[in-house]
């Protein structure tokens, strides 16, 4: 049933439908869709992420040979904060990785026009935020893609496994 088994399509169909998204690859565990994300967008040098967020946000990044650079957080939202960001970027800073916390959605607006100012690609972990909109809009729809847990912690469970959406 699994390796693109009818039952691994017809999930990553449902998905796709649900998130609003065109295409959805479902994976092992959120960790490996994040390395797969940043392997697909070309990333490398330095991505900035938030300077609060679950280890695997910096591994799936070291692990690519990317220097995980870790911007200041909102300390009343506690996502990452876009002029924290906007400090933090040098001439080898290919993108911006935001984490959607506890269902709280990123500052996402500002957070593209950093990207678009700087040429960055930005991505999110939404992780924590399934089934979650922004400004009425599912919350997978923004950035190149987003990624997410399907860990038996998150809201939405398999008990493992990940997922990458693409707009």
């Amino acid at each position: 049933m699994s390796n693109n088994g009818p039952l691994v399509q017809e999930f990553e169909r449902r998905l796709t439908e649900f998130l609003g998204v065109k295409h959805c690859v479902a994976m092992c565990n959120g960790t490996i869709a994040l390395e797969i994300a940043t392997r697909a967008l070309e990333l490398q040098g330095e991505v900035i992420v938030p300077s609060y967020t679950f280890i695997a946000t910096a591994h799936a990044l070291q692990w690519q040979e990317i220097t995980p650079v870790f911007a200041d957080i909102d300390p009343h939202t506690h996502n990452l904060d876009p002029e924290a960001v906007r400090r933090m970027i040098t001439p080898r800073t290919t993108g911006i990785l935001g984490v959607h916390l506890w269902g709280r959605a990123c500052p996402v607006a500002a957070l593209q026009a950093v990207a678009e100012e700087y040429r960055l690609k930005l991505l999110f972990d939404a992780s924590h935020a399934f089934g979650y909109t922004y400004g009425g809009v599912p919350i997978g729809t923004f950035g190149e893609c987003a990624v997410f847990s399907f860990h038996a912690t998150k809201f939405f469970n398999t008990f493992e496994g990940g997922a990458v959406g693409h707009r």
